[in-house]
């Protein structure tokens, strides 16, 4: 299966419930509709996380707020979820993420895209040196970042804080 990185928008009053009772974490993110809480919308990028966390802020594993997002953004909430615990952003935190991706579009991103700079970074899943007609890893990224994209924009818009979670 491997590991994968989702996010859901919620309301900060379901958040600040969150932090209340950081033991309802796990079992909230495995529910289409959790009891007691608003409404959710959900976004899994699969395994391109890696790739977008590294053609973002150019590293591996670190990176500037509020750009580390994915990876090491937000404020860690509840148990290990496989590969640490989920990490929440404020709407406010999505609002200032929002406005520094949007001078970042799908294109632009994709302009930083180097298979041999992942690889030599040994960035997951670590299929970068295979050829286009092998695997489109170009595509693949592409297409998660701009679901990821469009998705923080509109909670954004909708003033909606965000859970990331790598399961």
């Amino acid at each position: 299966m491997g590991m994968r990185t989702m996010f859901r928008r919620l309301s900060d009053a379901d958040l600040a419930r969150l932090r209340a009772e950081p033991e309802l974490v796990a079992d909230y993110l495995e529910r289409d509709q959790p009891a007691g809480f608003g409404p959710v919308a959900d976004l899994d990028i699969d395994k391109a996380w890696h790739a977008i966390h590294f053609l973002l802020t150019g590293t591996a594993w670190q990176g500037d707020p509020p750009l580390n997002f994915i990876v090491t953004g937000g404020v860690e909430l509840g148990d290990d979820l496989g590969y640490g615990p989920a990490r929440a952003l404020t709407s406010g935190e999505v609002r200032s993420l929002a406005a520094a991706l949007e001078t970042i579009p799908p294109a632009r991103l994709l302009q930083r895209f180097d298979p041999a700079a992942l690889t030599a970074a040994e960035i997951y899943p670590q299929i970068w040196d295979r050829s286009p007609e092998e695997d489109d890893t170009r595509g693949y990224v592409a297409e998660a970042y701009d679901q990821l994209w469009s998705f923080v924009l509109a909670a954004a818009v909708e003033s909606e804080a965000m859970l990331v979670a790598t399961t």
